[in-house]
């Protein structure tokens, strides 16, 4: 009996190890903030406390970081005052810079770092930035800066070789986003990537209806 018991404590430590080191928000703290970012605004002030007090137990990772300055740009979305929406979404910009020049603290193997949705936690990063910053109103001067962020990624041999099921977002919107560069070429090279993983994801035929838009 003794024995078991020093085993279950040691799968606890262990466990609270690995928590501690790899203190990426919580599933339920990725559904509210979709929830949130698909409009309910309820849920924002929510995941804002949520991730606050993650990085504050657990100290700020990238994929934290990212989450918490998007969540900030979501309470300038849906602020009243002017001043107010731009004060929210400047401090998540600031917030998604320092998230952005954290990736490289990560371990440069993305296998060796933490799948959150199915992606290397670094991936997941720069989408999360890349998608936040290019759906800013054009005054903020952002989109260039998200748009590059999906030209690395989605140009990374590596990227593609991620499952496709967690990358069909991504190719989406960095397809919408190359649209709206009218960088027509890049959003087709994305879409045959797509097509030839499966052409009859959801995500893919959104993606063809946008081209063909």
């Amino acid at each position: 009996m003794k024995s078991v018991i020093t085993l279950l404590t040691g799968a606890i430590i262990s466990a609270t190890t690995s928590f501690n080191l790899y203190a990426n928000p919580t599933p339920d703290i990725l559904a509210n903030y979709n929830q949130a970012a698909e409009g309910n605004e309820a849920l924002v002030e929510t995941v804002y406390d949520q991730l606050n007090a993650l990085i504050k137990e657990q100290g700020a990772k990238p994929l934290s970081l990212v989450y918490l300055g998007s969540t900030q740009t979501l309470q300038g979305r849906d602020a009243f005052m002017p001043w107010n929406k731009m004060k929210y979404t400047e401090q998540g910009l600031a917030t998604i810079a320092k998230a952005v020049a954290l990736i490289d603290s990560l371990p440069q193997d993305i296998n060796q770092q933490q799948r959150i949705q199915g992606l290397p936690e670094a991936y997941l990063t720069q989408a999360m930035a890349a998608v936040t910053y290019t759906s800013l109103p054009d005054f903020f001067n952002h989109f260039e800066r998200g748009y590059d962020l999906y030209l690395q990624l989605l140009n990374d041999p590596r990227f593609a070789q991620q499952p496709f099921a967690a990358t069909a977002w991504v190719y989406h919107t960095g397809i919408a986003a190359a649209l709206k560069s009218e960088d027509l070429t890049q959003a087709k090279e994305w879409l045959s990537v797509m097509a030839h993983a499966d052409s009859t994801h959801p995500q893919t035929q959104a993606a063809q209806a946008l081209i063909a838009h």
